[in-house]
């Protein structure tokens, strides 16, 4: 039963998030029953009853999914995988820091240092076909930083100093001289 609760959650999360349709999740709430068995009938039909057709729907939608979840877990989880996909080389490291900075913009403040490299190394170069393999060139150069302040960071949460509480929230318990 957690693990069906969790991969609901997930979903839940995944369209909060923008990283699946509007569509796809009205598709999948109503095949999916066992979210009325795991979180009640009530929860359930204030989903179903939402209008998915408006074209305003997903601002209702997530304020509906913030009032019932804390994304605390999905979100520490997420922002780990970033910092270990950069440490591995798995996936595009540009999309990766982008995501970083954004991250950091919305309020992580803590990933100030990987922001601050993608916006002045990678950001303020075009992106067109010549200018992509500059890009490429300046985050090659950059790589054992990058690499160096991501393990650093993931240190911090195995540590317990970085704590996500919710989306965009977090506890810094790390001293000045770590920060």
């Amino acid at each position: 039963m957690n693990n069906i609760r969790l991969d609901i959650q997930k979903q839940f999360y995944k369209v909060y998030k923008g990283h699946i349709s509007v569509l796809e999740f009205e598709k999948w709430l109503y095949t999916t029953q066992e979210i009325e068995i795991v979180f009640g009938q009530n929860f359930y039909y204030s989903f179903l009853d939402l209008n998915y057709r408006n074209k305003y729907v997903i601002n209702e939608l997530k304020k509906l999914i913030k009032l019932h979840f804390i994304f605390d877990e999905l979100e520490h989880n997420r922002i780990l995988t970033l910092l270990n996909n950069l440490v591995t080389e798995k996936g595009d490291a540009i999309e990766i820091l982008e995501e970083i900075y954004y991250d950091y913009c919305n309020g992580y403040t803590f990933l100030e240092y990987l922001s601050v490299t993608y916006i002045s190394e990678i950001d303020n170069i075009p992106m067109n076909d010549i200018d992509f393999y500059k890009k490429r060139e300046s985050l090659e150069n950059k790589k054992s930083y990058i690499k160096n302040e991501a393990n650093r960071l993931i240190s911090y949460f195995k540590d317990g100093k970085l704590k996500i509480t919710d989306e965009y929230k977090f506890n810094d318990d790390r001293n000045e001289e770590e920060k």
